[in-house]
């Protein structure tokens, strides 16, 4: 899980809050624990509901009835590969939307996101994908979409909150750097790297990081938050009432307030979202 999700050394779009939920799993794959469950059952994330509003679960796309609405579930951490223990990544999920967007029985797409954010890379991929759609695609906020959920959702042509206390925003970037050589040191290993000659920036800003320089890797985040911010700005460019100094710090925003400034457009109820594809 750790070097699949790049858990302690990506690039971050996620709130700190909802991060800390996950550190137990984290310290308990330091120790070398494994979950007990380790065989990987996918997340069922598609629903399809039909012209009736009924909720009806499907395995193949194209057994969905004429006009249906295709609801993809975002929630827990973003990654960009399915997790070991929880829900699948941002590569299988862009996979389903693909699928959506060729399927003529989808007159729809519904993204129902609960997130408080995950991977960079996996947001990415997702809003590239996103930016690819040739139907109508509504971005729900249940309860919480914050960094790189919102970054997701903010590609949506409509973006609706369930509620006024809904929370909105952390659109921002941190990247994290593991130093191992204390835990090393007790262990009795001591670690020798021997670089090439022509290779000596190779590792520099890790190393300059571990030391307490921080500049060098807090430039790399500086790159991936600038192109987070200009995604945000680009993808809601017609809605939003303010500039990124009001949104774009990392603040989060209950759905009221963030309505006021343009980061979402409707409170409304799901139920209700179905029928704007009438």
């Amino acid at each position: 899980m750790l070097y699949l999700h790049n858990i302690l050394n990506g690039i971050w779009m996620i709130n700190e809050d909802f991060a800390a939920n996950y550190v137990p799993l984290v310290k308990a794959y330091l120790r070398g624990e494994s979950p007990r469950n380790t065989t990987r059952v996918p997340e069922e994330f598609l629903t399809i509901y039909n012209g009736n509003k009924s909720r009806e679960q499907i395995n193949d796309l194209r057994g969905a009835p004429l006009g249906s609405i295709a609801v993809i579930n975002i929630s827990g951490v973003i990654t960009k590969h399915d997790q070991e223990c929880g829900p699948d990544g941002m590569a299988s999920k862009a996979a389903i939307l693909e699928a959506c967007y060729n399927t003529e029985n989808i007159r729809g797409i519904v993204l129902r996101i609960d997130s408080g954010g995950g991977e960079g890379q996996a947001m990415r991929l997702f809003a590239e994908k996103l930016s690819e759609r040739n139907k109508p695609v509504v971005a729900f906020i249940e309860d919480y979409a914050c960094s790189a959920a919102y970054g997701i959702a903010s590609g949506a042509d409509v973006i609706v909150a369930n509620s006024p206390l809904a929370q909105v925003g952390s659109i921002g970037t941190y990247l994290t750097v593991a130093d191992y050589s204390k835990q090393w040191e007790m262990e009795g290993i001591r670690l020798i790297e021997i670089y090439a000659s022509s290779s000596p920036d190779k590792n520099k800003d890790y190393y300059e990081a571990i030391k307490g320089n921080l500049e060098p890797l807090r430039k790399v985040a500086d790159h991936f938050n600038e192109s987070f911010l200009k995604m945000v700005e680009t993808n809601r460019a017609s809605q939003l009432k303010t500039d990124r100094e009001a949104w774009g710090t990392g603040k989060i925003f209950f759905a009221d307030k963030a309505k006021k400034d343009g980061l979402i457009d409707e409170i409304d109820s799901f139920n209700n979202i179905l029928n704007y594809f009438v």
